[in-house]
């Protein structure tokens, strides 16, 4: 079994290819160089075959399942409960809404306690009814359209997304019509990894794996994270010291009580210097009441006159 890891591009093999590759051609090709060594390619890989067999998917998965071992990447089965508990090599499961087995996670566990689990959802209140069910991961869109879908789920936007990222305890999968720049915009509001199919489907296997190493190159890029310097310029009514002191305490419970920020907020003081994710630069101007679009001027004059002395609040 391959442990997965919960950041970067989740991978989507969608089958059949609409250029005719095969599902090891597409394997080898969006795990990108980590084969060799390298770290850029897809951190997981599942296989999405709505219109096959089980038997068809089964044969698929054990092609792809060497592939994904040789880069160290884990193997994930879509929507088909029975096909990731008879391959071993299988390393998960991800299941939508209305499949079979999305409200049975338990007993899948109880038949085989290695595979874990990841839940589709579309609203923040299908998102909270999945964490009960205990998955180890939760997918959450469209962000954006999609073609994947022939009657896709009301897009949530980057705004809704990162509204999710602050009531879920579990990894964060951004789904739905991501390219590379939506993409990096989901890292950025808060998810821990974007599923992608259309932006890494292309007519040869070379281009597929140059597309493959951009795009997880530009979420690596997106999840760096920011300086103290760098938040300051994006909530210039805050002072620098302000922030670094934040930082140093951003993770304490009767902080996250008294500035009622979500459980994520928690910046990092890094040799010596404080840094933050930007979906955390976004908690605490949401904190601070400044609305969509607003400017800092216009935030400022809503009553926040005193820049030195500023009170967290939650936006009316």
């Amino acid at each position: 079994m391959t442990n997965p890891s919960y950041e970067g591009l989740y991978a989507i093999v969608d089958v059949p290819h609409p250029h005719g590759l095969s599902v090891e051609d597409v394997t080898r090709a969006i795990v990108g160089d980590r084969p060799e060594g390298g770290t850029h390619g897809a951190s997981l890989v599942q296989l999405r075959a709505k219109h096959a067999t089980t038997e068809q998917r089964k044969g698929w998965l054990r092609a792809m399942a060497p592939i994904c071992r040789d880069a160290g990447v884990a193997l994930v089965c879509n929507d088909d409960v029975e096909a990731a508990l008879d391959v071993a090599e299988v390393d998960g499961l991800h299941l939508g809404q209305e499949d079979d087995g999305a409200e049975t996670i338990a007993e899948i566990r109880s038949r085989r306690d290695d595979l874990f689990i990841g839940l589709s959802t579309h609203d923040l209140t299908q998102l909270r009814d999945a964490q009960r069910q205990h998955p180890d991961y939760l997918a959450f869109g469209p962000v954006a359209n999609t073609q994947s879908k022939a009657n896709p789920d009301p897009i949530v936007g980057l705004s809704g997304l990162a509204d999710a990222g602050r009531v879920v305890s579990k990894p964060l999968v951004a789904i739905g019509g991501l390219d590379q720049t939506r993409a990096g915009e989901a890292i950025r509001h808060g998810a821990s990894m974007a599923a992608v199919i259309g932006a890494l489907t292309r007519p040869t296997v070379e281009e597929t794996r140059t597309a493959a190493i951009e795009l997880a190159k530009a979420l690596e890029d997106a999840a760096r994270p920011l300086s103290v310097d760098e938040v300051a310029e994006l909530i210039p009514v805050l002072e620098r010291d302000l922030l670094a002191e934040l930082a140093k305490w951003g993770d304490s419970l009767s902080v996250h009580l008294t500035l009622e920020l979500p459980a994520r907020f928690s910046p990092r003081v890094v040799d010596g210097g404080a840094t933050y994710r930007y979906c955390e630069v976004l908690d605490l101007i949401n904190a601070l009441g400044k609305r969509p679009h607003e400017s800092w001027e216009d935030w400022r004059g809503r009553g926040h006159h005193d820049p030195n002395v500023v009170r967290l609040r939650r936006p009316r």
